[in-house]
């Protein structure tokens, strides 16, 4: 089992060398032209980004997440997810390009990434320190080890019946992103189920479900999204 850490929120201002943070400017590759939602058409929100630690079975490649923020649709509130979601599964190919409709994982080298001052900064940016973790939590986000699962052990076996699946990361329940003064409430869903704007000032990444990632291994890169509750 690789050897996990939790992901400690720090106060600071975002710097250059930042490379695991939630929220301000992005730091990804110069020529990656920023997201767009293929629902509605605007651009996504970035909300949060990780470089992978050493002896990490992704090492030295950076994952960051956008999602948007702009539109809200039933179908697409949490990630698609496929249909026999047990434990072993077998993800089918093009599925995890084709499945990011509203929201958008950029992976590369963490080498190549730079601060884009392009993208308007709509949450605030909190630094994370990785910190070594002897024992699960239910509070931080965490990098590599094993999932700590609410329901049943969903961990997927292979994509395109081959490539391996490894667990990439995870984020806590109800965990809140906090927006800069003036951002704009995010779309939410009503009682009457309509799009309507949030009354929090803070965003919500898929209703604030626990988040598991899963990445494929010795190949390119691409990740697996699903939540529980």
């Amino acid at each position: 089992m690789e050897k996990s850490y939790l992901l400690m929120k720090e106060s600071g201002q975002q710097e250059e060398g930042d490379l695991t943070f939630i929220g301000g400017f992005p730091r990804i590759p110069a020529s990656e032209p920023l997201p767009m939602c293929e629902l509605c058409g605007e651009k996504l929100t970035f909300f949060f980004q990780v470089s992978f630690p050493e002896k990490h079975s992704w090492e030295g490649r950076t994952m960051a997440v956008f999602s948007c923020t702009k539109c809200a649709h039933e179908d697409f509130l949490i990630p698609e997810m496929l249909q026999d979601t047990l434990k072993g599964i077998d993800i089918p190919q093009g599925f995890l390009e084709s499945y990011q409709k509203n929201f958008r994982i950029l992976l590369f080298e963490a080498e190549n990434g730079e601060l884009r001052n392009d993208y308007d900064q709509i949450i605030k940016f909190v630094r994370w320190r990785q910190s070594p973790a002897e024992t699960p939590d239910e509070i931080h986000a965490k990098i590599g080890g094993s999932p700590d699962w609410l329901l049943d052990n969903e961990t997927p076996a292979t994509y395109n019946t081959k490539v391996p699946m490894i667990f990439l990361m995870q984020l806590p329940q109800d965990m809140k992103f906090e927006t800069v003064e003036n951002a704009p409430p995010q779309t939410v869903l009503n009682l009457e189920g309509k799009p309507a704007s949030s009354r929090h000032s803070y965003y919500e990444l898929f209703l604030a479900n626990q988040i598991y990632f899963f990445g494929t291994k010795d190949m390119e890169p691409l990740v697996y999204i699903l939540t529980q509750i």
